[in-house]
């Protein structure tokens, strides 16, 4: 994957559907590239916890250079990495 600077790419990925599991997105170098969720605004019910729909992260170019990106899933409140998923190395350029 090839990003400018500056430039944010969305990711989508399917929702597993058990709520025991949590998806996690993660850099290895967030120097050059940042990994967030996107933040979606609460629904009027803020109750309904609906995982039908896919995760959403959205990768930055912050500066020149290239990282590996690791998107995995892991129990709920457990450490450690999980189990990978899906793998990008994005390089960054200038604009």
């Amino acid at each position: 994957m090839r990003i400018s600077v500056g430039e944010i790419k969305e990711v989508s990925l399917p929702n597993q559907g058990d709520s025991s599991f949590e998806l996690i997105g993660s850099s290895d170098n967030q120097e050059v590239v940042e990994v967030s969720r996107q933040q979606l605004a609460p629904a009027v019910d803020t109750l309904k916890r609906d995982n039908t729909g896919p995760t959403v992260f959205q990768i930055k170019g912050i500066t020149v250079g290239t990282a590996n990106v690791v998107f995995s899933t892991k129990p709920l409140n457990q450490t450690g990495s999980g189990k990978p998923i899906r793998t990008y190395v994005v390089q960054v350029s200038t604009k």
